[in-house]
C-alpha cells in the first residue's frame, strides 16, 4: 500500500467510528479532517451553529450594505 492509499477513508468509516464512540457512552461534537489526511473525532457536546452562519451571512455584510 502506498502512502496515498493510507489516508483514504469512506463516509462509512466515519459513521462506524462515530457509532463506536457513541456506543462507549461518549458524544461526538465534530469530525475534523486534518490536512495530513485521515479524520479525527472531537468528543463533547455538539455545538449548534447560528442559522445565519450556516447560510453564509457575515456580520460584516450588514456594515457594508448600510
Amino acid at each position: 500500500m502506498t502512502a496515498a492509499n493510507d489516508n483514504r477513508f469512506t463516509a462509512a468509516d466515519v459513521r462506524r467510528a462515530v457509532k463506536a464512540v457513541e456506543s462507549g457512552g461518549k458524544s461526538v461534537a465534530a469530525v475534523d479532517f486534518p490536512r495530513e489526511g485521515g479524520f479525527r473525532l472531537l468528543l463533547g457536546e455538539p455545538v449548534l451553529l447560528d442559522v445565519a452562519v450556516r447560510r453564509g451571512v457575515n456580520e460584516g455584510d450588514y456594515v457594508l450594505t448600510s
